[in-house]
């Protein structure tokens, strides 16, 4: 499965919707807050702020609204539906709860400079398509090279600069910049800034990136002929 990624920057009175998706999609709100409205009536409702992961089943019909003074940054990522599975399309969400992942209430692991936040974990909304975690570098602190065999990850980042290196290839990172990383893969982050590095990551199929891991040697350097 590919994660397609899509952000949407939400004008104050602006309104998305109603619509369907027919896919799974999860909406991270990483600046300002929205009011999500679904059901076949339209007749449930919720806040989402910032920091907050909002799951839109594929059958839902529901719209997006920013109902404040400023505007709103949406990240939306969704995956083709497995073949397997295509009853996953005719999903609606039909629990009492509201669908949505506060980043308040998330788990956390702190430890050598990393702080992760676990904001959707397998399971959550009764699906085993997504895992949102957020990651947050001190200056100067890098990952050790690893892989994730069993899950692709989308990564984006929303504040500070650095660098990641996916198998030979460098790249900087910087506000909004996204990186697709294939299961397997060998790959690492480095805060080359002054401030925190905070990004986050989207896996498919959902797992924890701290055990879907495995350690991984540095590829060998490239020499000029």
């Amino acid at each position: 499965m590919t994660i397609r990624l899509q952000f949407d920057r939400i004008p104050p009175g602006a309104e998305i919707g109603p619509h369907r998706h027919g896919v799974e999609t999860v909406v991270y709100v990483a600046s300002g807050e929205v009011v999500f409205e679904h059901g076949e009536a339209m007749d449930r409702r919720v806040a989402v702020g910032a920091g907050d992961v909002l799951y839109e089943a594929p059958a839902e019909l529901h719209l997006v609204r920013n109902e404040g003074t400023v505007d709103a940054l949406a990240l939306l990522a969704a995956v083709e539906p497995d073949p397997r599975h295509l009853g996953t399309m005719l999903r609606r969400w039909e629990e009492d709860e509201e669908p949505v992942r506060r980043w308040m209430a998330a788990r956390e692991e702190k430890g050598d400079g990393i702080h992760r936040r676990f904001i959707v974990e397998r399971a959550d909304f009764g699906s085993a398509t997504f895992a949102f975690t957020e990651f947050e570098l001190e200056p100067g602190v890098g990952q050790e090279w690893h892989r994730h065999p069993s899950s692709e990850h989308a990564l984006v980042v929303f504040e500070g600069r650095g660098e990641i290196t996916v198998g030979m290839i460098g790249e900087t990172l910087q506000p909004l910049t996204g990186i697709r990383i294939e299961p397997g893969l060998a790959h690492r982050v480095v805060n080359t800034g002054r401030a925190p590095l905070r990004y986050y990551v989207c896996a498919t199929p959902a797992a924890d990136p701290t055990v879907d891991r495995e350690p991984a040697d540095a590829p060998p350097r490239r020499l000029d002929a």
